[in-house]
């Protein structure tokens, strides 16, 4: 399933409506050796995204970190190898979310590692993990993803 411009427009809002909740997410970026980031093309949209997930009551944002690249990758890495890039909350971005049950404000804690990352393995969650170049990135990118790459491509 690959969500249309117009699906993903309606889901990756960029207005109130004094419903929403705040969902604090976590993502880290992989950069391989070749400075090419990792992207997950999601299967809940078929669109690519950087990758990372909610944070879980009572966990820290470096335990979410680990916790998602080791459920999504297949991963284990240290968190004190991880390299803030920023926390990401402007709904100008896409980042008011409109679920079928809910609506959220995504506020995103996004962290870099770069490495040799030989033997990822996607999750259920992921159609594919791919390492783009910065100059060749996929079209169909979430858009809460797109200013964190940006920013991401200009440390590299």
């Amino acid at each position: 399933m690959v969500f249309s411009r117009k699906e993903i427009e309606f889901r990756y809002q960029c207005r109130f409506n004094g419903k929403e909740k705040i969902r604090l997410g976590v993502a880290v970026a992989l950069i391989n050796l070749k400075n090419e980031i990792l992207l997950e093309k999601r299967s809940d949209c078929g669109w690519w995204g950087v990758t990372g997930g909610k944070l879980d009551l009572g966990e820290t944002v470096q335990d979410c970190a680990v916790r998602e690249i080791k459920e999504e990758c297949n991963l284990s890495i240290e968190s004190n190898n991880l390299n803030l890039v920023d926390v990401y909350s402007n709904p100008k971005e896409g980042r008011i979310l409109e679920y079928p049950d809910n609506r959220v404000h995504l506020i995103d804690v996004v962290y870099m590692l770069s490495g040799d990352f030989p033997l990822l393995k996607k999750s259920e969650e992921s159609l594919e993990l791919k390492f783009f170049k910065f100059d060749g990135l996929p079209n169909l990118i979430v858009p809460p993803a797109m200013q964190p790459i940006l920013d991401i491509s200009k440390l590299i």
